[in-house]
């Protein structure tokens, strides 16, 4: 293991508080140096970086390896930006919830009196409440059955008439009977988003959010001078950075289009675990907040890769602790991306956890799981 922690630089960010202070043990958290050197050694991830929180202060973080992994350069840093994938989601629920507050939504909406395309017998009976919580029955993200050769809903003709295309075919279950994770249910959040407000989902989120929580290593479309810091694991990676919109018509990017670090991420988790303030910042009202992570699924299957799981508990557009054989806290709510990001928002211990793990491959269980056995572990 010497060997490993000579070879690869571990770079601290600023921190505000011992973790004793804060009531962690930095004997138990300093494990993940050797857990992600580890995994790095073994080829399973290219690099990994972390940031703890508790009670509102910053106790651990810390980042090591490779930036970009398909040119094998550079060091990922405390604050490297790297795409957020699926934890966008989070910043799609909140602006949803805001928008509630105005008195421009409620949670049992017809999706229909926003988008015309679901005013027919098949899907007239879709809710904002089934979008948010993947049980609308429309089309899943493909993969989701492991299903050999998924469809690629966008066909020939790219994205024009992009809503009607991901309503063609029958729906996977009646709207409530179960939980299929749907990446385009949230693409139609956006889309309300947008009619609802009158601003480009994009522009409503940042200014809304990003801007409020003073997140200003956060994008949308990453301005050229930063590209090389944005962790890479392969070319797709970098070429998605340079890729421009032709003008033709694309869907809101509110499944997965946010860039960001761990510092921002950081804030908006300490906004939610707040009760809905950042630093005299208001973005939601603490009902709000409420309605947004308790749990609102009970008894509904989900098929989940594979998983089959009997009991799919979920919040609003967040994902939820709710069995006692987890380190986290019933009721933490959680988001991961691929690639890899996790976050995580305990409210039973004061606690926010970021981190990345990039990896070519889709899913490697000790960098999440054995993580965040560590990290909860620690709490003393």
């Amino acid at each position: 293991m010497n060997e490993l922690l000579s070879e690869w630089k571990i770079t601290e960010g600023h921190l505000d508080v011992a973790p004793e202070e804060v009531g962690l043990s930095s004997h138990q958290l300093n494990k993940l140096d050797n857990h992600f050197l580890n995994l790095i050694a073994q080829q399973k991830i290219q690099a990994a970086s972390f940031l703890v929180a508790r009670e509102g202060k910053i106790a651990a973080w810390k980042s090591m390896g490779r930036l970009h992994g398909s040119t094998d350069q550079g060091e990922l840093q405390p604050n490297s930006l790297r795409k957020m994938s699926s934890i966008t989601k989070a910043f799609t629920s909140v602006a949803i919830m805001k928008l509630i507050e105005d008195g421009k939504l409620y949670i049992d909406l017809p999706v229909a009196s926003i988008l015309a395309e679901f005013d027919n017998p098949v899907h007239k009976d879709i809710t904002l409440f089934h979008l948010l919580t993947h049980t609308s029955g429309i089309l899943p993200v493909t993969g989701y059955y492991n299903e050999p050769y998924p469809r690629e809903w966008w066909g020939a003709s790219g994205m024009d008439h992009w809503i009607r295309k991901v309503l063609q075919g029958p729906l996977v279950c009646q709207p409530g009977d179960a939980y299929n994770y749907s990446t385009v249910g949230f693409a139609l959040l956006g889309e309300i988003i947008s009619r609802v407000s009158g601003k480009q989902y994009e522009d409503y989120i940042t200014e809304n959010i990003i801007e409020p929580l003073q997140m200003t290593r956060t994008f949308f479309d990453v301005p050229e001078h930063l590209h090389s810091e944005v962790c890479s694991v392969d070319r797709m990676d970098i070429e998605r950075l340079s890729r421009e919109n032709d003008g033709s018509p694309m869907p809101p990017r509110s499944d997965s289009g946010l860039y960001s670090t761990l510092f921002d991420m950081w804030k908006l988790g300490q906004m939610l675990l707040n009760g809905g303030t950042f630093e005299g910042q208001r973005i939601l009202g603490r009902k709000s907040v409420d309605l947004l992570t308790r749990r609102h699924l009970f008894n509904v299957p989900a098929y989940h890769w594979g998983g089959k799981i009997k009991d799919k508990g979920h919040a609003l557009g967040l994902d939820l602790a709710i069995h006692h054989l987890s380190y986290e806290s019933v009721g933490t709510y959680q988001l991961e991306g691929s690639g890899r990001t996790g976050f995580f928002v305990d409210p039973v211990e004061k606690l926010v956890v970021v981190f990345m793990v990039p990896s070519i491959y889709s899913w490697i269980p000790e960098s999440v799981l054995g993580t965040k056995q560590i990290i909860w572990s620690s709490l003393v």
